[in-house]
């Protein structure tokens, strides 16, 4: 069973004093074709399906929808939100934890997993190593309606636009069932790179303890259900916290 806890802390940034300290992010996009849609045959599955007959909608990810320019630059900082999430496996207790940004009708959101522990919950110390600086790999962490990987150090970057159309480092592709919806998803981040600047312990509310997370990233993000994929590169500073 996943968990996830969310929403533990929100910050709202204009009242911030020190803007260089809070949470926001910035990336230039570039929307480029796709020729191959995608249809690789690695790609792995959280319900045992690779198909994408009768794939669900994605709000306009077939093209029908109202389309963002080709090159933008977007950023944020109004809202900075934080979660971790946990499942039990075999060997142990798997968790991760997110950095969401909303702003404008946008959401940007990384999610970083996915580690593990052999005790009831995983300690400060086991958290801290979740969020070790460092270069990190893109995986498949449980954004939209996927499932986290049992793999460490690894980061998956989720965005919602503003006309919903999602978007992701992972291509995912949904399949209506009778029992719900079968995720399968690829990872083809050939060109990508994302590396952790600092990672610097804050007080986020009273004798409450997180994260501040630096970082920079570059990575191809895939339409949803689509064929659509755009290029970005940014940088971001966001809160993390264990709780």
């Amino acid at each position: 069973m996943l968990i996830m806890c969310s929403i533990a802390c929100q910050k709202d940034l204009k009242r911030a004093e020190n803007k260089e300290t809070e949470p926001h992010f910035y990336m230039d996009v570039q929307t480029v074709d796709d020729n191959d849609g995608g249809d690789d045959d690695d790609s792995t599955s959280n319900d045992d399906s690779t198909s994408n007959d009768d794939s669900t909608s994605n709000g306009g990810g077939t093209g029908d929808g109202p389309s963002d320019p080709v090159n933008e630059e977007i950023s944020g900082s109004e809202k900075n939100e934080h979660s971790v999430y946990t499942f039990l496996g075999v060997s142990g207790l798997y968790f991760g934890c997110t950095t969401t940004f909303k702003s404008d009708n946008k959401t940007l959101e990384f999610i970083f997993g996915t580690s593990k522990t052999t005790n009831q919950n995983f300690t400060q110390e086991e958290f801290e190593e979740l969020i070790h600086t460092g270069e990190r790999h893109y995986g498949s962490l449980g954004a939209f309606t996927s499932y986290p990987e049992r793999f460490s150090d690894k980061v998956e970057i989720a965005y919602t636009d503003k006309h919903g159309r999602r978007w992701c480092s992972s291509r995912i592709n949904e399949k209506k069932t009778r029992d719900g919806i079968e995720t399968s998803v690829k990872i083809d981040q050939s060109d990508g790179e994302f590396i952790l600047e600092d990672a610097h312990k804050v007080e986020i509310a009273a004798e409450t303890e997180g994260y501040r997370l630096k970082g920079k990233f570059k990575c191809t993000l895939y339409e949803v259900n689509g064929k659509a994929k755009k290029k970005i590169k940014g940088d971001f500073l966001g809160i993390v916290a264990p709780k």
